[in-house]
């Protein structure tokens, strides 16, 4: 929330570089009606196709009444209210991008020099990478040599074990969880289309942080989301079933159980896209696109057995995640992308990203974000939230935001696969909830 767009757009003339603002920047109405109106605005930027003769990038801009748009919650802007003397009015600004000019993290990164903190920024990066050369340079000439071939034989036989898991996980996944349930194929024709989206301020980051400490010393907050999305993935596989099943009945009048038809899943792949470069632009260095990923199945949360501790099923998924991390997929996965795209037809290339995806129910995206609020042109940007564009073959993807202590959560779904973001969104938290309760009890 802030008192007025980040841009004044009125200076703009054809003698001015800042011209070229208009072909990218739109001053756009305010939403008016709470979320609503900005999910549609969401869902249809994630939808439209930009048009790539013209531009790369585009920013919707408007202001109006503090918490009108939903962009924060009503709770959040009625704090901010009290806390704010004159001003009562946000700023909402919407950017997306084609993906040939950057991913997300990246993206993220390079915003950070249109805040007034850019400088700051710069130097805490600096620093570490400076931190880090030194350390580097403490070793001994053996030691860095001996570190270099036991990262090139890292590499070579990771990446064996890593194609080898690839095809493990497409043997045992041959069809989309989502499409399976359904009852669908790819190719069917009567899908309900567009996308479905939510978002919410999901809890403080140092709470998600003592949570993943009290399950064990290495679980991680991505760890503890992807329990919980998963958690929520096989509740709507579940609800999908029934659904299925009660069709089934009235069509055929035939009544089968549901786990005959389509048993319950006890896994579940998931993808995880990984920045190559730490989530952070290096300098000297372009935007560009620098996202590998990696596939993990990871344990299904069971319905019939939602007694089970939370607390168990996180500590297997965080065991399946740390055993395919350690491996050069990513970096594996990045290679093969950018053949794929600079050297094969594209029919060719959309299967092999259909097939690299193992048919996977969701993609996961962790973006760590400032530790801070920052600002721009004195204005607090009081929250953001990235939402993920669905890979081939992939009907939800979920991303996983710290900005300034809170970690947020965004929901982009097929409308088929996830017919109501809101609602999935809170399994998401119910199982997060499960897990606190279940940690402050100890």
């Amino acid at each position: 929330a802030c008192a007025a767009p980040p841009w004044d757009l009125a200076t703009s003339t054809s003698e001015n570089p800042k011209a070229e603002l208009h072909k990218h920047v739109t001053d756009t109405v305010h939403p008016a009606s709470y979320r609503t109106d900005l999910r549609m605005r969401i869902e249809r930027l994630l939808t439209e196709p930009l048009d790539l003769t013209d531009k790369l990038w585009e920013v919707y801009v408007s202001s109006g009444e503090l918490g009108a748009s939903g962009a924060i919650s009503r709770l959040k802007a009625d704090h901010r209210k009290v806390d704010m003397d004159i001003d009562t009015e946000e700023s909402l600004l919407l950017f997306r991008s084609h993906h040939t000019l950057a991913d997300g993290v990246s993206l993220i990164s390079a915003l950070g020099d249109l805040v007034d903190e850019a400088n700051e920024i710069r130097d805490a990066i600096k620093a570490e990478l400076s931190r880090r050369k030194q350390k580097s340079r403490e070793r001994s000439f053996l030691k860095r040599m001996l570190h270099s071939i036991s990262k090139l034989m890292w590499f070579f036989i990771g990446s064996i074990r890593s194609i080898l898991y690839q095809v493990y996980l497409l043997w045992t996944t041959p069809r989309n969880p989502f499409e399976e349930a359904l009852g669908i194929g790819v190719s069917t024709t009567n899908k309900p289309t567009g996308r479905s989206v939510s978002w919410c301020d999901a809890a403080p980051l140092d709470e998600v942080k003592a949570v993943a400490r009290s399950v064990g010393p290495k679980v991680t907050v991505n760890d503890i989301f992807v329990c919980c999305v998963s958690a929520a993935v096989t509740r709507q596989l579940e609800e999908h079933r029934e659904r299925a099943a009660v069709v089934r009945e009235a069509t055929t009048g035939m009544t089968e159980e549901t786990d005959t038809v389509h048993p319950s899943k006890s896994h579940i792949n998931v993808v995880v896209p990984v920045h190559l470069m730490g989530g952070a632009i290096l300098p000297g260095k372009g935007i560009g696109n620098n996202i590998g990923a990696f596939v993990a199945q990871v344990p299904a949360h069971m319905v019939a057995e939602s007694t089970a501790p939370a607390t168990d099923r996180l500590r297997s998924v965080h065991s399946s995640l740390t055993t395919v991390k350690k491996s050069p997929a990513p970096i594996l996965s990045y290679l093969v992308a950018r053949f794929a795209s600079d050297y094969l037809p594209e029919g060719l290339a959309k299967r092999m990203f259909r097939n690299a995806n193992a048919n996977a129910a969701v993609a996961i995206s962790n973006a760590r974000g400032w530790e801070k609020k920052v600002h721009i042109n004195g204005r607090t940007v009081e929250s953001t939230h990235g939402f993920l564009p669905l890979p081939p073959g992939l009907p939800c993807g979920v991303v996983v935001q710290s900005y300034a202590g809170v970690v947020s959560l965004s929901v982009t779904a097929e409308k088929w696969a996830v017919p109501d973001a809101d609602r999935f969104l809170g399994w998401i938290l119910d199982e997060y909830r499960q897990l606190c309760e279940e940690c402050h009890s100890k």
